[in-house]
């Protein structure tokens, strides 16, 4: 049994593939849940910030960043690679830091009593889209022939 990290030997692509499934799966999930309630929607919430987390983290292998140092990142979403190669807006470069500044994939994931600091629902889908978009783009405009 190897004692190396999990997803460490993944390619971008398979990470950008895994992204996608949580995107989905996001989608299903708010479909199901009931708006007015936050818990209910919470595992929407936690599919989508992990979804950004996963397209930012192909993002990165992409351009060479190890494994190591991705999770060395601790779930911060803000960094000026992203804004500038992907030609990111304003709105969503903003979104993004304030999504790290505010630690939000922790407490969407263990704080259920501050469940009033998360995003609205519809900035967190329209980041979600344009980082979902921009990475598939940037990531197959560029490994042609590696899928």
């Amino acid at each position: 049994m190897s004692n190396e990290y999990p997803g460490s030997n993944a390619n971008p692509l398979e990470v950008l593939d895994l992204a996608n499934a949580y995107s989905r799966a996001s989608e299903l999930l708010l479909r199901k849940g009931q708006k007015r309630v936050a818990l209910s929607i919470a595992p929407a919430r936690m599919c989508a910030i992990h979804a950004i987390e996963l397209y930012l983290n192909a993002f990165l292998r992409h351009e060479g960043v190890t494994p190591e140092e991705i999770r060395g990142r601790l779930h911060d979403l803000s960094e000026a690679t992203f804004v500038d190669k992907l030609k990111l807006r304003k709105k969503t470069a903003q979104h993004l830091e304030a999504m790290t500044a505010k630690r939000e994939y922790l407490i969407s994931r263990y704080a259920p009593e501050r469940a009033k600091e998360h995003t609205e629902l519809t900035r967190l889908a329209a980041t979600l889209a344009e980082v979902m978009k921009k990475v598939g783009k940037h990531l197959h405009s560029t490994s042609s022939g590696r899928h």
